[in-house]
């Protein structure tokens, strides 16, 4: 059983070989039977019984024509790459530019955080002194003068609601 197998194998390596060595046409699209037409009757009869080479074959050809459509690309002239670097590194340049005010942002507002906190210590230090110098104790007095559930007191003449109420209008 080996021996077939060796027999085999050494028939599907010629067979590669020969694929390896086989030229493709010099116009049009390659088949696999322009490709077959050129190979000797044994490589032939082995690609007929052997599937596996006749699917090597089958990529050899589509791999040519790959190859073949790609050389009828239009080549690009000499400066084309220049170009192509160039905008580029303008467009780099351009992001980098608005990058770096991004990039200001946080220093920026770090520094202004610590100004306002400063700024804010300041004036609540300032606040608090004023308001302890304008607030003065009540005295007992005034305390025992006024009671919650006295009357208020009257005024002495009519002349004095009027002067009173006008006071309130204005």
């Amino acid at each position: 059983m080996s021996g077939l197998l060796d027999n085999t194998q050494s028939r599907c390596d010629l067979f590669q070989e020969w694929l390896e060595e086989s030229r493709s046409p010099q116009s049009g699209l390659e088949t696999y039977e322009n490709l077959m037409s050129n190979a000797s009757p044994e490589v032939r009869q082995h690609a007929q019984e052997c599937s596996d080479c006749r699917d090597a074959a089958g990529d050899i050809v589509a791999l040519r024509n790959l190859v073949r459509e790609f050389e009828a690309a239009p080549v690009a002239g000499p400066w084309f790459a220049p170009r192509v670097i160039a905008v580029i590194n303008a467009l780099e340049a351009e992001r980098s530019r608005a990058s770096a005010i991004w990039l200001a942002v946080p220093r920026f507002a770090a520094r202004l955080s610590w100004l306002a906190a400063v700024a804010l210590l300041f004036t609540c230090t300032w606040m608090y002194q004023r308001s302890a110098q304008s607030v003065e104790p009540p005295s007992a007095s005034a305390f025992a003068s006024e009671h919650l559930f006295d009357p208020p007191a009257q005024p002495a003449t009519h002349d004095d609601v009027l002067v009173s109420q006008n006071g309130s209008n204005r």
